[in-house]
This record gives structure tokens, sequence and C-alpha cells, in this order.
């Protein structure tokens, strides 16, 4: 019988030396691949955070540009009276939870376009950081005409003062008057500052609009003080010359703070931006609006016009505000500041996953305060 010969089967395939090292080339392969994800997922997760980081720092400095080329924009010799005088209540001003800059000293007499609040902000990685508020007036409704207003018609007497002035039909709708605001009213260079504590509907094209300002609980600034012994109150203000009715203007008031806020999440420092006091019924409102997130440090420093010295990058501390400070022999005042220097530091909101660190970053820039180095001397 013939027997038929097959093939060797194991001939057809692989040696063991051949697997090994076509196992070594794909691992070789995989590993270079995943060596090159894992650095292209790192750079991603970097480049992420720096640009978090940075978009935090520009909205921040540049809203900050926005608001303090304007500041002292409309207002009398760049400040704007309040009540004072004997038994006068203190003026409370827009401050970080926890701050202890929780109001003007007492005695103030006016608020200035800035008050810096050196080391009034919240303690981030234990340094203390900066507030700033600033004053001045909205341009969509300013120098408005008050309905009586003078000794013979004055104002309904306290505690529910009210004042009416006419909207601009050109205004209506975005600029009447709403609870929390705050009006400067003006004879020449006299003014009174009043907080809106309730407003008439708002007028839908123009029109007469009743505000009032009373005073107690529901003005948290202590600003509507009408007792008759006290100056810089609007009651004070309209039995000053002239006396002819519609003889006062009325204008809206921007009060803007910046401060940082880490009490909503601790581990999350935010850059706040507050306008005035805010409607104290409304939580948010008093909170204010924040900007940007992962804001850990915030600084302010300040260069004045003194006529003789000049000084600058100042920070406004106690010791400058002395005769024996930088000014000497004079005292350095919030009113002579023209320039503001800010000092804005920032990370990201999360650790990197590879670093575990976070990405920081920081900027400076000097604003010129326009509206208080320029003088408009046909104006008056």
């Amino acid at each position: 019988m013939r027997t038929r010969d097959y093939p060797n089967a194991g001939g057809a395939g692989f040696s063991l030396v051949e697997l090994l090292v076509a196992m070594a080339i794909v691992l070789i392969i995989m590993g270079t691949t995943l060596v090159s994800l894992k650095n292209a997922y790192r750079s991603n997760e970097s480049a992420k955070a720096v640009t978090t980081v940075n978009n935090n720092l520009r909205i921040g400095i540049d809203l900050m540009v926005r608001d303090f080329i304007q500041v002292g924009q409309g207002l009398p010799n760049g400040t704007v009276q309040v009540p004072n005088g004997v038994g006068a209540l203190q003026i409370q001003r827009p401050h970080p939870p926890g701050s202890t800059c929780t109001a003007w000293p007492a005695g103030t007499q006016t608020i200035t376009a800035v008050t810096p609040g050196p080391g009034c902000g919240p303690a981030i990685n234990g340094v203390a950081t900066d507030t700033l508020t600033t004053l001045a007036v909205d341009s969509t409704l300013e120098m408005i005409p008050v309905q009586g207003f003078n000794d013979t018609d004055p104002l309904t007497a306290t505690p529910a003062t009210t004042a009416t002035i006419a909207i601009p039909a050109s205004s209506a709708g975005g600029s009447p008057v709403r609870v929390g605001d705050l009006i400067m009213f003006r004879k020449n260079s006299t003014s009174a500052l009043v907080y809106v504590t309730a407003v008439t509907t708002v007028p839908a094209a123009g029109g007469n609009q009743t505000f009032t300002f009373a005073s107690g609980s529901v003005d948290p600034m202590n600003l509507n003080q009408s007792a008759a012994a006290l100056n810089g109150t609007a009651d004070d203000l309209a039995t000053m010359p002239p006396t002819a009715a519609n003889s006062a203007n009325a204008s809206r008031v921007r009060m803007i703070s910046y401060y940082l806020d880490n009490t909503l999440d601790p581990t999350t420092p935010r850059l706040v931006r507050h306008m005035g006091w805010g409607d104290p019924t409304v939580v948010e409102n008093r909170r204010g609006l924040t900007v940007a997130f992962g804001v850990d440090n915030l600084l302010f420093s300040y260069d004045i016009r003194d006529s003789a010295a000049n000084p600058s990058n100042l920070k406004m501390v106690a010791a400058d505000l002395l005769t024996t400070g930088p000014c000497n022999p004079n005292a350095c005042s919030p009113n002579q500041i023209r320039k503001v220097n800010v000092f804005m530091a920032a990370r990201s909101e999360r650790v990197g996953q590879e670093t575990g660190r976070f990405t920081r970053n920081s900027l400076n820039t000097q604003v010129s305060l326009r509206s208080l180095a320029l003088v408009d001397r046909y104006n008056k």
C-alpha cells in the first residue's frame, strides 16, 4: 500500500524568535504612541489652564480699566457730600464678607471719587488683599431737574422723604431710578447723596418718576439722614441758594467696589465687582457680580498729585495720611489720587492631574483717572 506524505504543519508558521521580535516591535510602537498621547493630553491640559487663567486676568483688568477711566466723572470737586455733624451716623461702605472696613470714618463730610481699602479684603494664602471703591456719575441719568426742592417747597419730611424727577423720553426703559440706586442732588458745587428705598412704576415713555429715600433699616448705608442739625443732607441742600423752584438737579451715581471673596467657595476665590450697595431684599445684589474665578491676590497702590513731591505707589495706609508721611508737611488725601496701580494674581480652578499643582499667572497695570486728572474749565 502506498503511503501519502503530508507537509509539516509547523513549517508554515512563525518561529518563536520571529514572534518575540514582532511583539517587541508592537510594544515599542504602542509605548511611543501612548507617550505621545500622554504628552498631548498634558499639553492640552496645560494650555487650557493657562488660557483660563489669562482670560480671568484679562477680563478682570479690562473691566477695572473701563470703570477707572470714568472715576470722578460729574462729581463736583471729585467728591460728594454726605450727612455729617453732631449725632450723625457713620456712612456704611460696600465691603467683602467678614471685612473690618465696613464704614467710612466717623466725621466724614465727603466721599471722594476713590476710597482705598488697603488690607480690607480677605487674607488668601496668608496675604491680605485690598479693596477699592469708586464714584462716578452715570451719564444715562445726569443733571435732571428735580421738581420743587427749594426752601418754600421742601421735600416731604422724614421718615419718607421723596423727590420727583422727569425722566427724558430718550432715556426711558434703561435709565429710570430703581431701588438701591444712589442719587446725588446738586446745586452748583454743593451736593448731597441719598439711597433710593422705593420708586413709582417706571414710566414706559418718559415722564415723571417719584422715588423715596426713607431712613432706618431700609437705608443700609445711612445716607438718608435729615435731622435739622446735620450738614450734607438733602434737606440741608434744599434750603441753600438758589431758592427758585427746580433749582436742583439729580444725577445717578455709580458706586463700584472691587474686592476678592472666598466665602462661597474657599478653594476658589473670586473677583467681585459690586455696584452700589444693592437692593437689601435681594441677596444676589448684595454679593455683587462675579467677574473672574481663581483670583487669589488683588493689590492697589496710588500715584497722587499734591503740588509738591507728587509721591507714587502709595498704599494709602494710616501712615500715609499723617503729616509725617510721604506728603510731609501735609497729610496725603484720597482726593489727590490721579493714578491707580493694579496687581492681580490668579490660578487655575483645579490642580493639574499630572503636575498636582495650580497653574498661576499675574498681571500689573496702571490706570490714569482721566476725569480727575483733566479739568473742564468750561463746566463750572
